[in-house]
């Protein structure tokens, strides 16, 4: 937990896939100075193969080790618990399934289109995204199960004393976050453009 009067060194952003995590991430990582730690990039292998789980959590652990960051992800488990524990804020991107799913399209197209590298070489592609393992198919399946265990996960770190900001609609996020000091003022009258291109 922070001290009282000191803004939060370590901030966990989560929520369901296309919900911003990513984006808002870099962005408090902007204006705040502080590292930004991708999870995905801890996960993933060459030719989207996960590391080993023990691997991955050690990869974890030793990532948020440091007192400073801010460390986005949608990941459940020890993982999680490791970094509800280690926050010093929590940021819960609860938006809905019916804002996230076309931002999801529209990004995964971008993606494929561009050939945009992501993590250890790997880049999406037309072909990956129409297979049955595809993010464009798990994301929206299990959006409401990763909302009922976020709700569950945090309602455990905020009884424990994790702060919580809980955002359910994209016009919410810039001024909200604005308002504690962690974005830049202007951020309340650009758009919300952290809801415009979603990670």
């Amino acid at each position: 937990m922070a001290s009282p009067g000191r803004p939060p060194r370590r901030i966990a952003v989560v929520g369901p896939v296309a919900s911003g995590k990513s984006t808002l991430a870099a962005a408090l990582a902007s204006h705040t100075n502080l590292p930004n730690i991708e999870l995905d990039s801890l996960f993933w292998g060459p030719a989207w193969t996960p590391v080993p789980a023990a691997e991955f959590h050690a990869r974890v652990r030793d990532a948020l080790a440091g007192e400073d960051w801010i460390a986005e992800g949608n990941f459940g488990g020890a993982v999680a618990d490791t970094l509800l524990a280690r926050a010093e804020l929590a940021i819960w991107l609860d938006l809905p399934l019916r804002l996230c799913l076309p931002r999801l399209v529209v990004r995964s197209v971008r993606r494929a289109a561009t050939g945009r590298e992501l993590f250890s070489g790997n880049r999406e592609t037309l072909r990956h995204l129409l297979a049955r393992d595809s993010i464009l198919w798990s994301g929206p399946a299990h959006h409401h199960r990763d909302r009922r265990r976020w709700s569950a996960a945090l309602a455990r770190a905020s009884a424990a004393g994790t702060p919580l900001v809980h955002l359910r609609s994209a016009p919410s996020v810039a001024p909200h976050l604005a308002a504690r000091g962690l974005l830049p003022p202007e951020a309340t009258t650009r758009g919300q453009g952290f809801s415009r291109s979603p990670r």
